[in-house]
């Protein structure tokens, strides 16, 4: 691969410095808020200028004002300041505070980890818990993550697996629609007269669950596809049709009444969601609080 061709970009201190000059309209007034001279700003204004090849202010007798050009550039540089002294605080900015990276799927983070987040900061305001949805493809423990939820079998090589909980899988759908259904739910064989919601590429499927059942499963293609969990949830919770839920990921939905049990029955997952940490770093106290916070059984 060619190597990347490098930004023109001028240094980031004569921004700085030509923001601070704009907003103060002066060069004084920059180099007392900077803590340097009145000659160092207007020297690296002048740089500034000079590595653009265009004038940002003119220089009155007693102020300045900014040119055309200035005006237009000064809104994207004080926008680009202003995003990376944000995404510099948000990664960087713990204050003091321990950080701990945890990372899950976007399904689990948004459903059953989310949710619990509050109350562990409520009880370890010193400990900075920053959660990740980003899998990249290099190996655990490597890339900046403390902690990992992971489903499987529960033994990994190198780390310390704990069951967080089992799945089972439901039919489920909105009270709307289970009123409107021209067909009825007596049993599992009548949601072949559904309309059924797919989600491609998930771990049970519509197909898995009717071969349990001994039934023949409809196609994909006569029900609604979605290649995200949390988008056929909301189709389903809508009115869309019926899925196959994921308990306890949609417990909530269910107590708040937006989804309904349709048969009272559940079929076991073959795995499990575990935390997850390398062998070697579940000693250290901040990890230890998360661990035993998500596991307090």
């Amino acid at each position: 691969m060619p190597p990347p061709l490098r930004r023109r970009l001028p240094p980031l201190n004569w921004l700085r410095i030509f923001d601070a000059a704009a907003r103060h309209m002066s060069f004084t007034g920059a180099a007392e808020e900077l803590g340097v001279t009145q000659a160092a700003v207007s020297q690296q204004v002048k740089q500034l200028e000079d590595w653009l090849g265009i004038q940002l202010f003119k220089r009155l007798p007693r102020s300045l004002t900014l040119t055309d050009a200035g005006i237009a550039y000064l809104p994207q540089v004080r926008d680009a300041l202003d995003r990376l002294g944000t995404a510099t605080e948000q990664i960087f900015g713990h204050h003091g505070k321990r950080a701990v990276t945890l990372r899950a799927a976007t399904t689990v983070a948004a459903l059953w980890l989310a949710p619990r987040l509050a109350a562990f900061r409520d009880r370890h305001p010193d400990i900075a818990l920053r959660l990740t949805t980003l899998y990249a493809p290099v190996d655990f423990g490597q890339d900046g993550v403390d902690i990992e939820i992971r489903y499987g079998g529960g033994t990994w090589p190198g780390v310390m697996a704990l069951k967080l909980f089992e799945e089972s899988f439901l039919p489920v759908c909105s009270p709307g629609y289970r009123v409107a259904a021209d067909a009825p739910f007596a049993a599992p064989a009548d949601l072949q007269r559904h309309r059924l919601i797919h989600v491609l590429g998930e771990r049970e499927d519509w197909g898995g669950y009717f071969q349990r059942l001994g039934l023949p499963a409809p196609a994909a293609a006569d029900g609604l596809q979605f290649d995200s969990l949390l988008i056929a949830l909301q189709a389903c919770a809508g009115g869309g049709g019926v899925m196959l839920g994921t308990a306890p990921l949609i417990d909530g939905l269910l107590l708040e009444g937006r989804l309904i049990d349709l048969f009272g029955e559940r079929l076991p997952a073959r795995h499990a969601h575990y935390l997850v940490v390398p062998d070697g770093s579940e000693s250290a106290p901040e990890i230890a609080a998360v661990v035993a916070f998500l596991t307090p059984g």
